[in-house]
């Protein structure tokens, strides 16, 4: 029940305060999908969640906040996020991620690893979005994320699908894996909407 009704108030709270700008059109959905997204700020993932929310989408969201007090744990838990251990590099979270997409349920990742709170452009895109598609074979989704600045309305552009090149024979190795997060964030930097 707190997470219905945590999800219900999360999208009153996005269309009254935040009312979404699509740019481009929205992708109609049919199957698990691993979103990855620019990430500006805290709203990130609860605007995704808005837009898609008759699925079931699970952000990734850093331990040392997911651990920061209860309230905040209890947040987190309820918002149905998979924290992610950045300082020992716990493969925990892929595992949980991979679950998660088992079941017909979707991701929210930011490759960038940190929130760009200068906001200009896209910082260099981490692997670990590469690992859960080339592991699970699940397609991915490039979102943009404007600055947001209240009043002013929230703009996003969310991409077409698409999958990661074939996986070598033999298994994937880091050329590979920087290869693929190069495309990946050149597939973001297409949707850029001016801040």
């Amino acid at each position: 029940m707190p997470d219905r009704l945590l999800r219900a108030f999360s999208y009153g709270l996005v269309k009254l305060v935040q009312r979404p700008k699509l740019h481009g059109e929205k992708p109609v959905l049919d199957k698990p999908s691993i979103f990855v997204c620019r990430h500006v700020g805290l709203m990130d993932p609860v605007i995704l969640m808005v837009e898609y929310y008759s699925m079931m989408l699970h952000p990734l969201a850093a331990q040392d906040y997911y651990d920061k007090n209860a309230f905040m744990k209890g947040f987190f838990t309820h918002a149905q996020c998979i924290p992610i251990d950045r300082k020992n590099h716990s493969d925990q979270w892929l595992k949980d991620a991979s679950a998660a997409l088992s079941k017909g349920e979707s991701i929210i990742i930011f490759p960038e690893g940190t929130r760009n709170k200068e906001g200009r452009g896209l910082m260099r895109f981490h692997t670990g979005a590469v690992r859960l598609a080339a592991e699970t074979g699940a397609q991915l989704i490039p979102v943009y994320n404007a600055i947001w600045n209240f009043p002013h309305r929230y703009n996003l552009a969310i991409g077409r699908p698409y999958h990661l090149d074939p996986v070598p024979e033999g298994g994937y190795d880091i050329d590979w894996l920087h290869q693929q997060a190069r495309k990946m964030q050149d597939k973001v930097a297409e949707l850029e909407i001016k801040d």
